[in-house]
Parts: C-alpha cells; structure tokens; sequence
C-alpha cells in the first residue's frame, strides 16, 4: 500500500525525525505517511480492486483465527521496522494486546501488502528486508492486483528462503496461526480461480 517514488516525496516535509516526533506530526495531517529513515513519505491512494483484495484477506482471518489470541488490523496500524522508520502494512496480524492505547504492533506474526504500480518495487525489495528483518513475523505475503497471484515467504527454523513460493490458485497456508485462506476466497469479486466465480 505504501509507496517511496518520487512523486510521492515533498520538498517541505521534515527530516530526521524520530518515532515519536512523527506520530505527533502525523496527528495533524489528514494525508497517510509512513516513516522512512526519519523522513514521512505519503502513502498512495487505492482502487476499489486493492481495497477488496485487503478486506477479502481480512475476512478470511477473521473467521479463521481465534480472535481472542489474534487481532487483524487494516493499513492502520504501525509496524516498527527500524529506529527511525515506521510502516503500514495493508493487512497485519499480531497477538492479542490489552494496550488498547498503544499504536504500534510490537510483535507482528503476518503481514499482507497488495501491489499497485508505484508500490510494487518497495514491497518487493526494500519493505521486504524491513519486514523480514522483523524478530516475531512468520508470514510475509505479496499479492498482486491484476491477477490471482500471492508471493509468499514463510520462516522455518533454518530462516527465510531466498525466493517466495509462487501461487496462482490453491490456498496459502500459514502455520503460525493455524489456517490456510483459499485464493478463491482472496480474490472474490476481483478474478476468477478454478471456475469459482469472483463475484459476490
């Protein structure tokens, strides 16, 4: 969801911020800025396909995991992914928490983003060693928006795989939570798989 292209930066936004200092810059911005370096860089506008992929996704874990030890969040939730950087993944889960205050995820076990075109390049290279670089994630997933296609790094006790596996139809499962989400429930209304229809 989050972009680093250029068209997305701006000459008068504040450098060398620290976590802090930018959850109070961000509380008097309506625009969606993640924390890159110390640098706030705006977060892109979606489509109605990405939004459905995300809530697809979303709903999926909902009726699957057990929510009083899960809590799946939506592109609203701040992940740290170093001392001076902080994103919003388009769909994480993470431990049950009774800070109920907190605004940042401290252990996050999956994270989903869905690809546009200015975000496909970040979510691929530079966001991936962020988020690989995370201490408690399980699950990394990438899935495209043009076609039923998730790219998907799982960790095992040797540590994470050099290339995703690839899916194009079937399910993805995720051990660390307990389920498996079927492509065809991710990518209803948005594309068919298998002969199910998309549609709703």
């Amino acid at each position: 969801m989050s972009s680093l292209v250029d068209p997305h930066r701006r000459d008068d936004l504040p450098t060398n911020m620290t976590i802090d200092e930018f959850f109070d810059w961000l509380d008097t911005h309506e625009d969606h800025y993640e924390l890159v370096d110390g640098t706030p860089i705006m977060m892109p506008f979606v489509k109605r396909a990405h939004a459905r992929i995300v809530s697809n996704f979303d709903f999926c874990l909902q009726s699957r995991i057990d929510r009083l030890q899960y809590m799946v969040t939506q592109g609203d939730f701040a992940i740290r992914t170093g001392p001076r950087s902080i994103r919003f993944a388009d769909v994480l889960v993470e431990p049950s928490n009774d800070d109920l205050a907190g605004r940042i995820s401290e252990r996050t076990v999956l994270i989903v983003e869905v690809l546009s075109e200015s975000t496909a390049r970040i979510d691929f290279n530079r966001k991936r060693l962020e988020y690989l670089g995370l201490a408690d994630l399980d699950t990394y997933v990438i899935a495209a928006q043009d076609e039923p296609r998730l790219w998907v790094w799982q960790r095992t006790p040797a540590g994470w795989p050099e290339a995703a596996e690839v899916l194009t139809e079937g399910s993805v499962a995720v051990p660390s939570l307990g389920v498996s989400l079927p492509l065809a429930e991710i990518y209803r209304g948005v594309h068919t798989i298998e002969g199910k229809t998309g549609a709703t």
